[in-house]
């Protein structure tokens, strides 16, 4: 199950390598090698990929403490205060936007249904920071009906850790067909960035939130020590830094 979006891994990889971009390049005034093409050095398709590639691994290292594949979970929930008509470019009102942002997956639900939707934009402007724009409700929403609208996303830094892993195998790819390392030096610094926040994980210093445990069947793990499993005795923080 992918942990993060084609745009978390965008914001991840260098600027130079394009997602997507099937644009040959606009001619910029100067030397013909400097005209600044924008040709996509990987495709959406491909990219998933190797987000699945990084949710896999990140599962095999989390399955001893948690159980997966990880799950979204309800990260804030406020109510609605006005009715919502089905469309697209459906604003919400709301208390407050400010946990709401663009491309963010929400769920709009009252005592009749509920649905996904993804948010297209919000109010940045501090004299109203009231509205969260929708990009397309299907069903109509009452106020009436106690409308709440839900964020919802993997715990924090699931898609982080999963974007930078994602990241480190794509560039070794594209790198290695370009220069003799077999590695470039951005790839390591992702992946070692990632394992420092696993090893947070699995030594208890990050808790996943609204995650099921496993290891102690009839006892919340919430309510005893740090977890502990024979590996980690023998596991120093860093030592699988590259």
């Amino acid at each position: 199950m992918p942990y993060c979006l084609v745009d978390d891994l965008r914001r991840v990889l260098p600027e130079k390598v394009q997602i997507g971009s099937q644009n040959i390049g606009q001619p910029v005034p100067g030397r013909p090698g400097n005209q600044g093409s924008t040709r996509s050095n990987i495709s959406p398709q491909e990219a998933e990929f190797y987000i699945n590639y990084a949710s896999s691994y990140l599962d095999g290292r989390l399955r001893p403490f948690y159980a997966c594949p990880l799950r979204r979970i309800k990260s804030y929930e406020t109510e609605v205060l006005s009715n919502i008509t089905h469309g697209s470019g459906v604003h919400v009102q709301v208390h407050d936007s400010g946990p709401f942002i663009r491309g963010q997956l929400v769920r709009l639900q009252d005592t009749n249904g509920m649905e996904t939707c993804k948010v297209s934009s919000t109010s940045m402007d501090d004299s109203n920071l009231t509205q969260v724009v929708l990009e397309r409700v299907i069903n109509n929403y009452l106020t009436a009906d106690n409308t709440r609208i839900s964020v919802l996303e993997y715990p924090d830094p699931i898609p982080l850790v999963t974007a930078q892993m994602a990241c480190s195998f794509i560039l070794d790819r594209l790198f290695v067909s370009e220069q003799s390392p077999d590695v470039s030096q951005y790839s390591k610094n992702q992946r070692n960035l990632a394992r420092a926040q696993i090893e947070n994980i699995l030594s208890g210093e990050v808790l996943l939130f609204g995650q099921e445990f496993t290891g102690k069947r009839f006892v919340r793990m919430s309510l005893l020590d740090t977890f502990k499993s024979p590996a980690l005795e023998q596991l120093q923080k860093g030592i699988e830094k590259e």
